[in-house]
């Protein structure tokens, strides 16, 4: 079964450690709520992972991950004609326990799945956990996918292996698209690059050709010398995704609050479209396109 779920990146927030001086900081009282990453993509059901918020300014272990999550959700999702409650699946990871809500009958029956990713869909959350209850709106756009793909090579004087990808994207007439996109690198995970979400509003309606960075895990110390490249001998495949404009809202504040840095930096205001608690219910429409990149 795990071979077909399509795993949500966990957004794990950077808390600062001590110093050698104190430094005492107006915080605000701590709101405990629910946080919800969501997201349903065509072709697949809802996955949701959720967890109760953590103090901004404090410290954090694997066994306060674990400890996050929330169980016995009572979670359903309707396309406004069909609605599905969807099931708590637990996996441990890295020695965490991690709870995912999704629709097993995906996997076992996918043809009486009633609730599965489709273009031009809206799709309502409603979640009711702990006294706590929840609710969000995403949809799930028209395709838009790129035109091509090809790489670059050459552009690092000591560096030959090293090679930037490029992409060719055509933008309808229509204002208002989103886009977030993902790589992946030698069959391994998808991932977002470190701003992965894009609009339109330089671009309207035309075809240009721009270089793509290679997606990161966040978790992982980031080697900027060679950050965003690929290399000669990989094989590069690009998932790119039209959503909404909450769905761009939010990761477009959230990765200017992770790519902000230091512990010093005012807080960001991340702006999520859950009713009555943090983080997006997110609707995907994924295209994809793939090279090999010779040695």
């Amino acid at each position: 079964m795990m071979n077909r779920l399509t795993l949500i990146a966990l957004c794990l927030t950077v808390f600062m450690v001590s110093c050698e001086k104190d430094v005492l900081f107006d915080e605000p009282d701590f709101d405990d709520r629910l946080v919800v990453e969501g997201r349903i993509e065509t072709g697949q059901p809802p996955f949701i992972l959720l967890t109760r918020n953590s103090k901004y300014y404090g410290t954090t272990s694997l066994s306060d991950i674990g400890n996050s999550f929330v169980n016995n959700a009572i979670i359903k999702v309707s396309n406004g004609i069909d609605t599905v409650t969807l099931s708590e699946l637990v996996f441990d990871t890295a020695g965490v326990s991690v709870s995912i809500y999704t629709d097993p009958v995906f996997f076992t029956n996918p043809d009486q799945a009633k609730i599965i990713g489709t273009p031009n869909t809206t799709y309502y959350l409603w979640i009711e956990a702990e006294g706590d209850v929840v609710s969000a709106v995403t949809t799930i756009p028209d395709a838009h996918p790129l035109d091509s793909i090809w790489f670059i090579d050459n552009l690092v004087s000591d560096r030959p292996d090293l090679v930037r990808l490029m992409c060719r994207y055509t933008d309808p007439p229509e204002p208002g698209q989103y886009v977030r996109y993902f790589t992946n690198q030698n069959n391994t995970i998808y991932l977002p690059g470190l701003a992965s979400v894009f609009d339109d509003r330089l671009i309207n309606g035309t075809t240009f050709d721009f270089s793509l960075d290679r997606g990161v895990n966040r978790n992982d110390t980031i080697d900027f010398s060679d950050y965003g490249y690929f290399y000669k001998g990989d094989t590069v495949s690009v998932k790119w995704c039209n959503i909404d404009f909450a769905t761009y809202n939010f990761y477009n504040t959230l990765e200017f609050e992770l790519n902000s840095g230091g512990p010093f930096s005012s807080p960001i205001i991340v702006q999520g479209n859950i009713q009555g608690g943090l983080g997006v219910w997110a609707g995907y429409n994924c295209s994809f396109k793939s090279l090999i990149i010779p040695e």
